[in-house]
This record gives structure tokens, sequence and C-alpha cells, in this order.
């Protein structure tokens, strides 16, 4: 259930009031228990996640690859035994031995290229690992802002019942005592029921963010989660101009879309190579002791003919075409990386002054005017639904402003993800 389900909850018997009145360790277990903090969340993600772990399996697989490419294939042994009778032994009978021993291999550029193509193959994947660590860190982040939301939340729902529980009582005793009428007795008490159905709904809503940050953490969805410190929300030093520098350079996603442009170029070299012919070596020894020159050495080279040119001109063209595809996708990104970074940036700075407007303004004014309420209300200054109003606001002050917190943690764990390195203080 989200902040605003909540409000629109709230406001539903404001309304009927109004009509019927005139006026988110190093280990695991760590984050079991106690208070948790975003830094240990982080840490057990960054070892513990399946899906970094996965990245990081590929781009060490990638390293391996390299020297596969740079070398040739495996060179062929001839054993050859020749002119041996029907009733001799094949093995030692025969009047003529070979050995031949060949090596075929691409031309020596064409080798030179599938070393750098591996090279870069194996740059993408360590960038394609860099950037899964920071998408599942932005995750567990969002998730962590999320159940701080959904403690606080149901500790402000708590507070609220017992606040309506006291006001239950003040109006039944005001109604026993003649001083009011029974319906601000029935008010207190249909509001009172409302609040403990929220808490219900709350706690559901903070399973469900345990069970999305206990996924993220490679755990059970059924073990529990320490509560989650207060985040420090800090403040956006760095301007705009800076962090958009810092992401067209150091954003994973951009260095291996940079990568693969050249990964492109090397793909559009090994295919001209194509045109160039591949190389069989071959030495022979032959050992014949009944033929007039005896045993004698041969060498052969031999090499392939494109002789079907169409071939590797088609595929020049299509690496060709692929060059151009990564080159544009390259574009695409930067621009897509500046508006993504802006966007984030704005509703960031958005949160954090509106966070800090509620926790300066509006929830100290907020606070009096229900203290002015209840003690009109006591006196018979005010009415119970003044009181009630009172309460309602002050309750959607808090929520608003636990959303503002959330939304300034979940932008800022995005431009983390969008920049490439974390930018909370340490």
């Amino acid at each position: 259930m989200s902040m605003r389900t909540w409000r629109c909850i709230l406001m539903i018997p404001a309304v009927s009031l109004a009509v019927s009145h005139p006026a988110a360790a190093q280990t695991a277990a760590f984050v079991s228990s106690g208070t948790i903090t975003l830094a240990q969340v982080l840490a057990v993600v960054e070892s513990d996640n399946p899906e970094i772990a996965a990245a990081k399996a590929r781009w060490e697989a990638a390293q391996k690859r390299i020297v596969q490419a740079a070398t040739p294939d495996k060179p062929r042994v001839d054993i050859e035994r020749m002119y041996a009778p029907l009733n001799g032994n094949i093995i030692n009978n025969a009047m003529e031995k070979n050995i031949a021993v060949t090596q075929e291999t691409p031309f020596p550029t064409t080798l030179y290229f599938r070393h750098s193509r591996a090279q870069r193959e194996a740059e993408i994947a360590e960038q394609a690992y860099r950037a899964k660590v920071r998408e599942v860190s932005s995750q567990a982040e969002q998730a962590y802002a999320g159940l701080f939301l959904a403690y606080r939340a149901l500790d402000i729902f708590n507070e609220n019942v017992e606040i309506m529980r006291r006001f239950s009582k003040v109006a039944e005793s005001k109604y026993a005592a003649g001083r009011s009428s029974q319906l601000d007795a029935l008010k207190a008490q249909t509001e009172l029921t409302r609040m403990l159905d929220l808490v219900v709904a709350v706690d559901r809503e903070k399973e469900a963010d345990e069970a999305q940050l206990n996924a993220l953490l490679n755990r059970d969805e059924r073990v529990p989660l320490g509560t989650p410190a207060d985040p420090d929300p800090g403040d956006l030093d760095l301007p705009l101009d800076r962090l958009e520098a810092d992401a067209q350079s150091g954003r994973p996603e951009l260095r291996q879309a940079t990568l693969e442009t050249r990964k492109a170029a090397l793909d559009l070299s090994l295919a001209k190579s194509a045109f160039l012919p591949d190389l069989m070596l071959q030495f022979r020894y032959r050992d014949a002791p009944t033929e007039p020159g005896g045993s004698s050495r041969d060498a052969v080279v031999g090499f392939t003919v494109p002789l079907w040119f169409w071939k590797p001109l088609a595929k020049v063209d299509e690496a060709r075409a692929q060059k151009a595809s990564s080159e544009a996708e390259l574009q695409a990104m930067r621009v897509g990386t500046s508006a993504d970074l802006r966007t984030a940036w704005a509703r960031a700075r958005t949160a954090k002054r509106l966070a800090d407007a509620y926790r300066t303004t509006l929830l100290p004014q907020a606070s009096e005017a229900l203290a002015v309420a209840g003690s009109g209300y006591m006196t018979g200054a005010n009415s119970f639904l003044d009181l009630l109003d009172a309460q309602r606001s002050l309750l959607n002050y808090r929520l608003e402003y636990l959303q503002d917190i959330e939304e300034y943690e979940q932008r800022l764990a995005e431009l983390s993800r969008i920049v490439g390195r974390e930018l909370r203080a340490p």
C-alpha cells in the first residue's frame, strides 16, 4: 500500500464527518535483528546477491576467452604405414613409414583481431558487472527506503490509535456528563476502528517490503530483518553540471556502450580479414628403405583462396551496419543518461525541500493546532470535529513528511546508479 493510498483512506471519513457536522553488516545474519543500516544492507547485497554473482562469473569467464582467441587450433599428427604385405604385420612389416605434423592457423592479423576482440568482450563484461552492482544496489536502497517508511508509518498509526482512544474516552465522559452529544462518541469510535484497520494494512505492507529486501539479500522471504535506521538525507552538494560530467565519464552502462563500439570496429576489421588466406603448415618425415632415395623429409605450405568473395563481402557489410548501430546506441544512451540525471536530480531536490518545509514549519504548526484544539474541546470552545480535523491534519503531514524522505532516498539511489558511484556520504 502506497502513501497515497493511506492518505485517501484517511480522507474518506473526513468527508463523511463534514457532511454530518456543520464544522529499510557485513553478513546476512547481522541484519536479522536489532537496528540495521543501509551500509550493512548494501554490503550483504554486494557479496550475496545472485544477480551480481552471475555477472561477476560472466566477467571471469570472458577473461578466460582472451588467451583462447589468440591461440591457433591444436596441430594434427598423422602416422602412416604403407605397402605392408597382406599376410604380414602392418606395424612392423610396412615398407614405407610416414609421420606428419600439420598446423592450420588463420592469417596472423586475424589472430591479432580475435585477441583484441576478446579483450574488448572481457572489458564489456566487467562494465556489465559493475552496472549490475549499481543496479541491484539502487534497488536495495529503494527497498530499504520503502521498509523504513513502513516501519515509521506503523509507529505513527500506533501512536494515533492511542490518541484516538484518549479522544474516545473524553467524548464518552463528556457525553455521560451531558456536555456533548452521543454523536461525538460514535465519531471517535469510528475513527478508532479505521485506525486499527490501517495498522493491520501497514503491517502487511511492511512484510511485503521485508520480502522484497530479503530477495535482494538472497535470503528466504520469511527470515526476519532488523529495524531500519533513519537515513541521513544529507544534501546534494555537487552541482548538476558536475554530476552530468561524472555520469558521462563514469556510468558503467555508458562505458559498456563505448566498448561495444570499439568491439564493432574490431568486428569490421575481422570481417575484412576474411579476404586474407588461412594458412596450413605441414612437416612430414618418410622412411622408405626400399626406395632409391631412402628416407626423406617434406614441407608443405597451403593457404585458402577466398574464391566465393561475396560471402566475406556480405560479412563486411554486416559488420559495418553493426558498427553504425552501436554508435547510434551509444549516442542514445548519452542523451538518455543526461535526461534521466536531470529528472532524478530535480525530483530529489524537490523532495528535500518539501521534507525540510514539513520538518521546520508544517509539523510544528500542526502539532500546536492539535494542542489548541484539544484544549478547546475540553473547555467546550471547539467541537469534536475541530479536534478530529486537527488530529487528522497532523497525521497526514507526518505521513507526507515520511513520503518525501522516501522519495528523496529513492531518487538519490537512482542518481547513484546513473552517475555510477555512491553519492551518499560514507
